[in-house]
């Protein structure tokens, strides 16, 4: 048996934990998971948005996505979540990556400000209007090492923030989504990995290496939106049906498929810039790209992988998620895994706690962060009583009090029980009596006085007068 990995299991269990919480353009899943030496199901659900409350990453209408997402939190099968505490993943649409070698000598201060001088020379990003931060990772060069710069704008995290906090949610972590789904999809994978995210609004490629570090990534602003708006203009039809066309017969070559030719150049256009940057990948890093994967609402559509096979000429496969996962609901139609496979990654993150993600929530000022009353949790309905006192209570302050409480009430009990014995009367123990023979006989005298001393140490006994009759 791995002592060191039983060790690692029970010290990972978390009694206070987050659900994942995914909030893209057209729909929001969440999940809740479990960690007892392998992730269980404890809850999950999916509720589709109209247009116009989130587009392109930004929330629009916050009214409406309030009233979605509370509805969707009451309504989770198999119950309800349970904690208010939440995970949610920034929208790759509005998050800036880039990577670049620096000196491996650099270290700390001196490393903060080589990264930003690099980032302000090479990007038009404004650093001051953004929450950022970046990871290291060791090159085969050892005199240079790679730096991943990931940066948010302040409004878009500030906003996705406050609007949890208005609905009673704490965000404990502001995750990236293309880290998320390396978290689900890789599982410590030994070889150099693509993940093609087809959203709505972009598509999205994050490369990773054997290490399951990201390495680049890129945004084509090409995606599932801009292929029903072909079907839509290429028929003459309105949106809803245009999109029940596109799930249906998709990319496929039919008879019925009378709009093919019209989403056929928004297909190439991705694929072009996919085979480019595979290119510069391969070029750049003098490694060969292994696996391929195919995840998002649009990479459902129905020809879809064959054709992104042909036009890369390489195997890719639909994402699937490489943990032991009691995921059944995923084997139905209505709910595929691609739809899933972030919040399932932001999931697990919240179960364990053992993956160490960028988190930007901690780069937020605390004027920003988690102003949640509590006590409206009572009304909002989507947590059970006793989840919802426990949230109530989980507070350090009211912990440390309670702590306190116990303890002095312990201490009095204690007092209590040492004042309060069997009986009222002090138990006295008779100390040992040496008797040392003595070499003369002993007088008349020396003996009384020893009977004497004998007596006093020997216990008291009461004495009963017998009347004679």
């Amino acid at each position: 048996m791995n002592y060191k990995s039983f060790l690692k299991e029970v010290l990972t269990i978390k009694f206070d934990k987050a659900f994942g919480l995914d909030i893209g353009d057209r729909s929001v899943e969440i999940i809740e998971l479990d960690k007892i030496f392998r992730f269980s199901l404890v809850t999950y659900g999916r509720v589709e948005l109209p247009e116009g409350v989130v587009e392109n990453g930004r929330i629009l209408d916050q009214n409406i996505l309030a009233e979605k997402l509370k509805k969707l939190l009451k309504e989770v099968k198999p119950r309800r979540v349970s904690t208010n505490k939440v995970i949610i993943s920034l929208p790759e649409s509005q998050v800036y990556i880039q990577c670049f070698e620096v000196e491996a000598s650099l270290k700390r201060a001196a490393l903060s400000v080589a990264v930003l001088d690099k980032v302000r020379l090479s990007s038009p990003l404004n650093i001051d209007k953004t929450y950022w931060d970046f990871t290291e990772n060791t090159l085969a060069d050892k005199t240079k090492k790679l730096i991943v710069f990931i940066s948010v704008p302040k409004d878009i995290a500030n906003s996705y923030v406050k609007f949890c906090n208005s609905i009673g949610l704490e965000v404990v972590s502001l995750c990236i989504e293309s880290l998320s789904l390396a978290r689900t999809l890789l599982k410590s994978s030994d070889k150099q990995s693509l993940i093609i995210d087809i959203g709505a609004g972009s598509t999205n490629l994050s490369f990773f290496d054997s290490n399951d570090k990201i390495n680049m990534s890129m945004t084509i602003p090409v995606a599932g939106d801009q292929i029903t708006t072909a079907i839509e203009d290429k028929l003459k039809i309105d949106k809803p049906e245009a999109e029940a066309l596109k799930i249906k017969y998709g990319f496929k070559e039919v008879a019925e498929n009378t709009f093919l030719p019209a989403i056929l150049p928004l297909l190439e256009s991705i694929l072009k810039e996919t085979g480019d940057a595979i290119k510069y990948y391969e070029e750049t890093y003098k490694q060969k790209l292994d696996n391929i994967y195919l995840v998002g609402g649009t990479a459902l559509a129905p020809g879809l992988i064959e054709r992104v096979r042909d036009g890369l000429k390489r195997e890719v496969q639909i994402g699937t998620g490489n943990y032991d996962i009691n995921l059944s609901f995923l084997s139905s139609k209505t709910n595929p895994y691609p739809l899933y496979a972030n919040v399932i990654g932001l999931g697990m993150l919240g179960a364990s706690g053992e993956f160490r993600d960028i988190n930007l929530i901690k780069k937020l000022p605390a004027s920003e962060v988690n102003s949640v009353n509590r006590l409206n949790l009572f009304n909002m309905g989507y947590l059970s009583r006793v989840n919802t006192v426990r949230t109530v209570l989980n507070n350090k302050y009211v912990l440390i009090m309670m702590v306190i409480l116990i303890g002095v009430i312990f201490a009095i009990l204690l007092q209590q029980t040492k004042s309060f014995g069997p009986s009222d009367a002090p138990v006295v123990t008779p100390k040992r009596v040496n008797t040392i023979k003595p070499k003369t006989p002993l007088s008349f005298s020396s003996t009384t006085k020893l009977m004497s001393t004998t007596t006093r140490l020997l216990p008291i006994v009461p004495t009963t007068t017998i009347k004679k009759k």
